[in-house]
């Protein structure tokens, strides 16, 4: 007579030594102490993270021989033998006492488990010997309940602790889980099931220093090249040409203004370069179409320049980019800083040699010696810029201008234009060979529009204006050219921040007075009376027109749409107010360039 299926209830209602006989053929014991010094041991040997590995496995091996027993059992149903679980636990000593807080199912499937763990050996032996853990500490039992449920349920089940008495926590407590449930969550926690000899470990490392030996050669090669061509003067031309070569990927340098400086390969143009401004290597999506390795170029302690990568779509950069990258970095560094040398010595040496110029230090054979040295011809013509601005911090003052004549520099060699550009007082003179700026093919006034907005976005809130001079065929002038300048620029106003001097007319010979004392006294000495009474300036303005049109009563009565009666009787008042003859010709001519001061100045308007 075959003999009934022993039902699992039953057994775990019997003694422990009658339960153990039944369900193994053989145990052993081991010693808790043993087993902590054990995994001490293992903790010492192949580091903690391998070590919570071994435990894990080690427990889920043991759940799933339990889960397998589980089912040779008779159940009523699957969560039964569920239930049961926490009699093994128990049955091994792990704990003392589990407490399914809640169990969730959809339609007989399994959703989650929570579960509280009473006095589990594994936190009493970590506190044992340490402080509190910043993470749980129960990984063999984390394993066995894995195994376990996987068995019993013949679904991948994985168990997180979430509060663990070896933290700190009352009790030990976790959540069980099919592993399709959990999502990313869970990610780091299965590679604790999955079992990696030292051996393929140490192959693994093996294969990735052998990688990283391989890219080590090849960017110290590509290093090699850029310092060659470094030591023989080739320009920074050159190292992108090399870059594009060796790697095959677009590549380009740009300055501290996010200004493409060179290029090799296929750019898409214009670049809006500056919201990128990290000063580490850093990859960065640029638009839907391309992204960029970007590397700074550093001297003098401050970022002046990126050398840049350009990747298509659905790209990205390797370990040996990101070396390559850096390394021409520090090439760039070294050419640019360089280059910023022989750039600053040779305009301070354009700088001395114009201020020189305008302070007739120079004969005319030193001239022309030290203009051919420049690149400046002597036969050919010349026109000038004085370039003024609000001046709201004049504590950095110095640092401003110097920064302010780099940055118009910048301007006039990307476009070729053969200038010299110095500080003279507080401004900022540009003396410009006139057929190098003909080869531009546009007007003075498009030419000076473009510098007020390329310096904008350098210089966004400050105010400029400038002063323009007449061309020139003398060079031996150009003293000349300054005073012009200098007289335009006192003509600028609030409402016209551009003046030439060709346009100002008579009083651009009083303008040519440095002292502004003297051109206010001249004003005030021939309508200061008038001024001082005449708030509207509409008798001013009336004088204006009466000397304008010829001193002709009636055709000043026709264009100012004024009756001749009291066109007279204002002309009287006029005269009486300046005690002056308004038919005296000579004090007639004063008064008329007192008041086109007036207009120059913007104190006016007719």
């Amino acid at each position: 007579m075959e003999a009934k299926p022993l039902n699992l209830k039953d057994l775990f209602d019997a003694k422990k030594d009658t339960v153990v006989n039944e369900l193994y053929d053989r145990v052993i014991t081991i010693p808790i102490e043993a087993r902590t010094a054990l995994k001490t041991e293992l903790v010492k040997v192949i580091g903690k993270d391998r070590t919570k590995g071994v435990f894990t496995r080690y427990g889920w091996h043991c759940g799933v021989n339990d889960g397998e027993k589980a089912k040779q059992f008779e159940w009523d149903s699957v969560w039964d033998a569920v239930y049961a679980g926490p009699k093994f636990h128990q049955l091994h000593g792990y704990l003392d006492k589990v407490e399914i807080l809640e169990i969730g199912t959809d339609k007989d499937q399994l959703e989650f488990i929570e579960v509280l763990w009473i006095n589990t050996f594994e936190a009493d032996q970590y506190l044992l010997a340490n402080d509190k853990s910043a993470e749980p500490v129960c990984h063999t039992l984390c394993g066995y309940a894995s195994g376990y449920l996987s068995t019993v349920l013949g679904q991948p089940v994985l168990v997180k602790e979430i509060e663990c008495r070896g933290m700190g926590h009352a009790e030990c407590k976790c959540i069980c889980m099919p592993l399709d449930k959990w999502g990313e969550e869970i990610a780091g926690e299965q590679r604790y099931y999955q079992g990696t000899s030292i051996i393929q470990e140490l192959d693994e490392v093996t294969d990735k220093l052998k990688t990283e030996r391989d890219h080590l050669a090849k960017a110290n090669d590509i290093h090699q090249r850029l310092i060659e061509e470094l030591l023989s003067k080739q320009g920074i031309q050159k190292i992108v040409d090399i870059l594009y070569e060796t790697t095959g990927l677009t590549a380009f340098i740009e300055n501290d203004h996010h200004q493409v400086l060179v290029k090799a390969g296929h750019l898409e143009e214009p670049l809006d370069l500056r919201k990128f401004n990290a000063k580490q290597t850093k990859f960065s999506p640029y638009s839907d179409n391309f992204s960029l390795l970007r590397a700074p170029i550093f001297y003098e302690q401050d970022v002046k320049g990126y050398c840049s990568f350009v990747y298509p779509a659905g790209e990205e950069p390797n370990e040996l980019d990101y070396m390559i990258i850096e390394k021409a970095g520090l090439t760039s560094a070294i050419l640019l800083l360089n280059e910023n040398i022989r750039i600053s010595t040779e305009q301070n040496i354009k700088r001395s040699f114009l201020n020189d110029m305008l302070e007739s230090r120079l004969t005319e054979e030193e001239m022309y010696k030290v203009s051919y040295y420049l690149n400046f011809n002597s036969a050919s013509s010349y026109w000038m810029l004085a370039i003024g601005r609000d001046c709201k911090n004049a504590e950095n003052e110095i640092a401003f201008n110097e920064e302010l004549i780099r940055y118009i520099n910048l301007f006039l060699n990307e476009r070729n234009v053969n200038a010299i550009v110095s500080q003279k007082l507080d401004k900022i003179i540009v003396l410009i060979e006139y057929p190098s700026f003909e080869n531009l093919n546009i007007t003075q006034d498009k030419f000076i529009n473009h510098l007020f907005t390329y310096c904008l976005k350098r210089f966004s809130s400050h105010k400029f204006c400038v002063g323009v001079s007449t061309v020139i065929q003398n060079f031996m002038e150009l003293k000349v050219l300054y005073n012009e300048t200098l007289a335009a620029l006192r003509a600028t106003n609030e409402e016209t921040n551009v003046s030439y001097f060709k346009e100002l007319g008579l009083e651009s010979v009083l303008f040519q007075v440095q002292d502004d004392v003297l051109i206010d006294r001249f004003v005030e000495q021939h309508i200061g009376k008038l001024l001082a009474i005449d708030k509207e300036f509409d008798l001013i303005r009336t004088l204006y027109a009466y000397i304008c049109n010829g001193n002709s009563i009636n055709a000043t009565s026709k264009k100012t749409s004024m009756s001749i009666s009291g066109l007279r009787y204002r002309l009287a008042k006029i005269s009486e107010i300046l005690n002056q003859d308004l038919a005296d010709t000579e004090a007639l001519f004063s008064i008329y360039l007192a008041i086109n001061i007036l207009k120059s100045k913007g104190t006016i308007t007719i």
